[in-house]
């Protein structure tokens, strides 16, 4: 089946809904990843996956009181129109992706102290060996009463890594991901409350069981959204 018709099938219907881009349709696509426990469901239109619709809704109507100064991490497309929209300046910033504005390493953000409003930063300290720096980094560069919002796989309460774990092989075997160094977990909330953050979990379960299965929400691994602020 051609992706052309492959989109018309699953566009048939109304059962189903992007928040962000108001794509309806019968079913999202579902992608299939060979390690990891799940099915992912994702937006043919704006290919947005179950974590990119969870956050959007949860901070579509508050988003704008904190992007007076935007800086986007690894910028997802689906993601970025929404939030440069709402941001009085928007700036993203990404190692090598041709889709970021400015090149640049978490571990390393050539900002000044207290520069952004809001942090935007999802599905990216999985991938940094010194995630503690790299959310030492952000909180630098987060100015006082900000927001950043921070996303990661989560498995378990806590957190499985090995240094010595190097090869993609192994690390998607370990990991689930060949560029992922770790399995995260909800001992997160203490790793970012000890670089400074104050944290709030958004966790999906307090969202309407219509909404979750309406918008095609629930991914094991992406029940938790980490708001954090800095007093």
């Amino acid at each position: 089946m051609s992706n052309r018709v492959r989109f018309l099938n699953l566009s048939l219907g109304s059962a189903k809904k992007c928040p962000i881009c108001g794509w309806t349709c019968r079913e999202f696509r579902k992608v299939e990843y060979p390690y990891k426990p799940a099915i992912s469901l994702v937006c043919p239109s704006c290919r947005s996956y179950e974590r990119h619709r969870f956050a959007y809704l949860v901070l579509k109507n508050k988003i704008a009181d904190y992007a007076r100064e935007t800086l986007h991490i690894a910028p997802e497309r689906c993601i970025k129109p929404w939030l440069q929209s709402n941001s009085g300046i928007y700036l993203s910033v990404d190692l090598l992706s041709k889709f970021a504005m400015v090149h640049m390493d978490i571990t390393d953000l050539g900002f000044d102290d207290n520069s952004f409003s809001l942090v935007w930063c999802s599905h990216v300290l999985e991938h940094i060996e010194n995630d503690r720096h790299a959310m030492s980094e952000v909180y630098r560069v987060l100015k006082p009463n900000g927001l950043a919002v921070i996303q990661v796989p989560i498995y378990g309460q806590k957190t499985y890594e090995d240094s010595a774990i190097q090869s993609p092989e192994e690390r998607l075997k370990h990991f689930y991901q060949d560029d992922h160094v770790r399995l995260c977990g909800l001992d997160i909330v203490q790793r970012l409350q000890n670089v400074g953050f104050k944290v709030n979990v958004i966790e999906l379960s307090k969202l309407r069981d219509n909404h979750i299965s309406k918008y095609g929400l629930d991914e094991p691994s992406t029940r938790e959204i980490f708001l954090c602020s800095k007093h």
